[in-house]
Formats: structure tokens, sequence, C-alpha cells
């Protein structure tokens, strides 16, 4: 385009006023955002529970029929995954059985020891958890606050 006339819609667009809202156009805005979602736009807590089972069912149905139309289409495909997945799965085991075990030696171990025993050991860990919580915030005070002003 031409500079000059370029110029000249500028100022002729800086001189026009300011353009006015309608006048309910706040109130409307407003009513608009505070108007509640729609089902499937609020979070999944918010669901009816009849909604989310439904979901839940739907949601295996396809992921059995895939699984049941790869198998269809490559008949080898769920032995080889098979296969493929088996040490992932010996894996999780291991950890499954080591968190038994220990479980086990837990539960041994407050039978052993009583009851006021393991009570203290818990009292003993919230008084920790409370110190460390406490100084955490005199560090963090100490560290953001102002040269030459106490926080404390």
């Amino acid at each position: 385009m031409n500079p000059e006339l370029e110029q000249e819609i500028q100022k002729l667009l800086q001189g026009l006023p300011d353009l006015a809202a309608p006048p309910r156009l706040l109130a409307r805005t407003m009513a608009a955002i505070n108007k509640p979602a729609p089902g499937f736009i609020r979070p999944w807590r918010t669901w009816p529970l009849s909604a989310r089972v439904g979901f839940v069912v739907l949601t295996l149905a396809i992921k059995v029929g895939v699984v049941a139309a790869l198998e269809a289409i490559e008949p080898g495909l769920l032995s080889t995954a098979a296969r493929h997945l088996a040490p992932a799965a010996a894996g999780a085991e291991c950890c499954w059985n080591v968190l038994r075990a220990l479980s086990g030696a837990v539960v041994l171990a407050a039978e052993h020891l009583g009851q006021g025993f393991i009570l203290a050991c818990f009292v003993a860990a919230a008084v920790a958890s409370a110190i460390c919580a406490g100084f955490g915030t005199i560090f963090v005070r100490l560290a953001f606050g102002s040269p030459g002003k106490s926080l404390l």
C-alpha cells in the first residue's frame, strides 16, 4: 500500500472514540462463566456413578474388541506379545513377593515388639516431621526475606 495513505488511515482510526460495550454484556458474560459445565466436560470425580461405570465398561469393551480384531488379523500376535512381556511380568511378580515378605515382617515385628513400642515409633516420626517442617519454614523465610528485616 501507499505509506502516505496508511498514515492517513492510521490518524483517522486513532481519532475515533472508543466503542462502548452494550450495557448487559458484563452480566451476560459473568452468567455464562458461572454456568455449570455439561457432564462430559466436568471432571471425572463429579460424574454420576452410573456414567463412570458405563464409561469403564465401554472402554474395556473397546479394548477387548481391538485386541480380538488384532488377533484375527495377525494370529500369532498375542503369543509374541506375551513372550516379550514375560520379563516385565516376572519383575512385577518379584516386587510383589518382596512387598508381601516385608508386610509379613512388619506384622511379626509388631506382634513381637508390642503396641506401645509401635505407637512410640509413630509419635517419634510425627514429632520429627513437625520439627523438619518447622525448620524448613524458618530457613525458607530467612532465605527469601529482605536483607536487614527479620521475618521470624
